[in-house]
């Protein structure tokens, strides 16, 4: 084993011990939001607590799809592996069916692999950033699905939008944690 591989094995064995990377072969857990800067050549350092999530997994690299979320654009991040579990679902629906092919043309033909360099960085592809309004200040936010970029000032609208809602209305997520 190389010394980048014991690297690499170090810390997925230490990852296997936090919280949110379950034992019981669920799906790992993202958590909290992160400011980050994007570089000239569209890079951007992945926090690190999420890192070590990516780092964890069974294939260490994440796809990145442009996503709609509040009625707000942002990109969408999951675990290689989720997404193959997600790509299987879809192929057991009828290619013929509308709604899938919607889902294709929006979300599927925009995805890209993303590997971390060594710098634990990702490239976000141009197309992405564009789709985004990504220029230079990132924002990273957990989801039970992955994570989630932002544009800083979509997102700081987006957020306050939620909790004004949550204050006008403090039973909104009652139902949720029934």
């Amino acid at each position: 084993m190389g010394q980048k591989d014991q690297h690499r094995s170090s810390q997925a064995s230490g990852a296997a011990e936090r919280s949110d990377v379950p034992s019981d072969g669920s799906s790992p857990s993202f958590r909290g939001n992160f400011e980050h800067t994007l570089d000239e050549k569209g890079r951007v350092s992945v926090p690190v607590e999420f890192r070590q999530t990516i780092l964890a997994a069974e294939t260490p690299t994440v796809v990145l799809t442009n996503f709609i979320c509040d009625g707000a654009r942002c990109i969408e991040a999951a675990l290689s592996t989720e997404w193959a579990n997600f790509e299987k679902k879809l192929r057991a629906r009828s290619r013929f069916d509308p709604q899938l092919r919607k889902l294709e043309n929006y979300y599927l033909s925009r995805a890209s692999v993303c590997a971390l360099d060594s710098s634990g960085r990702i490239n976000i592809p141009p197309h992405l950033r564009t789709y985004a309004g990504l220029t230079r200040d990132v924002i990273f936010t957990s989801s039970l699905h992955g994570f989630r970029l932002w544009d800083k000032r979509v997102w700081d609208l987006v957020f306050s939008e939620a909790e004004a809602a949550l204050l006008e209305n403090p039973a909104l997520f009652l139902d949720v944690d029934a």
